[in-house]
């Protein structure tokens, strides 16, 4: 009974992540998940879990 909620949630993420990627902006980049976006995330989560490591050179 559980599995089918899921399942139509996990369809409809699935869905949602393609229309976000075809939505474009002025300079044909994914409108919500940009090269920008992207890294700003990737550097919020490395902080977070402590696997930004400095370089010694």
């Amino acid at each position: 009974m559980i599995a089918l909620p899921l399942l139509v949630l996990a369809f409809l993420g699935i869905q949602t992540h393609v229309a976000l990627q075809i939505l474009r902006n002025k300079r044909n980049e994914p409108f919500i998940f940009n090269k920008t976006n992207k890294f700003y995330i990737h550097q919020k989560m490395l902080k977070h879990f402590g696997w930004i490591h400095t370089r010694t050179d």
